[in-house]
């Protein structure tokens, strides 16, 4: 899967890392505005929501709308 800023995404699932609130956005619809290396485990990207709330994800944890 090829994720581009700018791409519209769905939170498929939430890996454990300490983020409690990230688990409430599984199953929304949000933008990609930009790609972030994670700890050398891979690529995250970091969406913004409609609320204009912004939190990142693993590439594995999303999926194209």
């Amino acid at each position: 899967m090829l994720i581009k800023v700018g791409d519209k995404v769905r939170v498929r699932s939430v890996q454990d890392r300490g983020q409690e609130d990230a688990h409430a956005l599984v199953g929304k619809e949000a933008v990609v505005l930009a790609r972030r290396v994670v700890d050398g485990s891979g690529i995250g990207y970091i969406l913004e929501f409609p609320d204009r709330s912004r939190q990142w994800f693993f590439e594995n944890e999303l999926e194209p709308v």
